[in-house]
């Protein structure tokens, strides 16, 4: 009987502590619920630690580098914003991608009879506007077209190749005949035939390799009226240019070979005047990767060297606003800011097309900053803080960024920016 009484003091005293315990754990969790919320930014800026500055331009420059398309894998036709495509070259191997491998001149064999040819290349545009391609052969004395050292065209650098061509073929074009297929893309084939006199030309003018190395096509919109944007794919796309040529080899008396051969296009290259260089451009900071502007801007940082070591940078923007542009509705336009390598000496306009080596001066970028930002709602906001922190931290040594059009971009797409500000937000710790 004794035993049975204590078990049941022991279980009462059980529960007794079991339900302190749940009044206590409820106590406190009241408690810490009734305590006061505190807010991020109340610590973060405590005693007025986030501070806000401007910085006001110095200086600004407008300068040309060397021009450059967006992509290398399409060739252009076409006027479009104030840019005339002028024509496309494209030079193809001399061997044929068969084996035996046979030449062009070998062609002309007396062993060989040529019954027809194909020239075609590959689209994905479609077409609003109809023109005429015109096919032409290069009939330079010279068997490289092509400048395995610069990324852009002249006329100072090479032949007048206009002047310097034979018309072999052309082709109409229109809506009808350009449809993309399932693949996304069309071809554009230019046929030679004997019956046309075509083949003769093709034949004599470029087969010929001998008396005219270049082996190089130009096409080019034979009137001038495509005013629209229509490319074909390069030699960088795998749908690049080729040739391909039907022909029968007399063995012998009593065996003839009737077969094909394909030449692929090893070079290629689009000719465009750019958008001009206008005095209303130098009012602005203007961009467009077709003619090579950039713009360089100084500002006075003479405020970072004042702060303290332990200061931060955080949120700060250069901001630009857009004064005109030619973009389209849904056009995108991205501009990449950069630090410089090394301090800008001349202020004055400057172009990489100087006659003396010694007049050549060149601007480039610092890899430690380079950012880039889209364009929206005409203006655009480019975090800088990486490097006015890296200005004060000595990584960059010069007050100056260079803004320039992103790769992506179109070469035929300019813009004109207005300098709104430099917002500055640092930190005392």
């Amino acid at each position: 009987m004794k035993l049975k009484k204590l078990l049941r003091r022991f279980n009462s005293m059980k529960k007794i502590f079991e339900n302190f315990n749940k009044i206590l754990i409820t106590i406190i969790f009241l408690t810490s619920c009734s305590e006061e919320t505190i807010l991020y930014d109340e610590i973060e800026n405590r005693e007025g630690t986030i501070k806000t500055a401007s910085l006001p331009q110095i200086n600004n420059k407008l300068f040309q580098s060397f021009p450059s398309f967006s992509s290398n894998s399409k060739l252009h036709f076409g006027n479009v914003k104030d840019s005339e495509n002028l024509f496309s070259l494209v030079q193809m191997t001399l061997f044929s991608g068969n084996i035996p491998p046979i030449s062009l001149v070998d062609l002309l064999a007396d062993s060989i009879q040529v019954d027809s040819a194909m020239v075609f290349f590959q689209t994905s545009d479609s077409l609003q506007t109809d023109f005429t391609l015109g096919l032409y052969s290069v009939i330079a004395d010279d068997d490289s077209v092509f400048s395995d050292s610069l990324n852009y065209y002249t006329k100072d650098n090479f032949i007048d190749f206009e002047n310097n061509s034979m018309l072999l073929n052309t082709l109409d074009l229109s809506s009808e005949i350009i449809v993309p297929d399932t693949t996304g893309l069309d071809s554009i084939k230019i046929m030679f035939e004997a019956d046309s006199g075509s083949l003769d030309l093709l034949k004599e003018y470029f087969f010929d390799s001998d008396t005219y190395p270049a082996r190089t096509f130009m096409l080019k919109d034979e009137n001038g009226s495509l005013n629209e944007l229509f490319t074909i794919e390069s030699n960088e796309s795998s749908n690049g240019p080729k040739m391909r040529v039907w022909f029968k080899a007399f063995v012998d008396e009593e065996t003839t070979l009737d077969t094909f051969i394909t030449f692929f296009s090893q070079s290629d290259i689009s000719v465009f005047s750019p958008p001009a260089i206008e005095e209303d451009d130098f009012n602005f900071i203007s961009l467009n990767s077709g003619s090579g502007l950039r713009s360089v801007i100084e500002f006075d940082l003479g405020i970072i060297d004042t702060l303290s070591r332990n200061e931060l940078f955080k949120n700060s923007n250069l901001i630009l606003d857009v004064e005109n542009s030619n973009l389209n509705e849904d056009d995108e336009f991205y501009i990449i800011v950069s630090a410089l390598q090394d301090s800008v000496q001349n202020w004055g306009f400057s172009t990489p097309f100087v006659e003396n080596e010694e007049d050549l001066e060149t601007i480039s970028s610092d890899a430690n900053f380079i950012i880039s930002r889209k364009i929206e709602d005409n203006q655009v906001r480019i975090p800088i803080q990486a490097f006015l922190q890296g200005y004060k931290n000595g990584l960059f040594q010069h007050n100056e960024l260079m803004l320039y059009s992103a790769p992506v971009n179109s070469p035929f797409d300019k813009v004109r920016l207005n300098l709104n500000a430099i917002e500055v937000m640092y930190v005392e710790p």
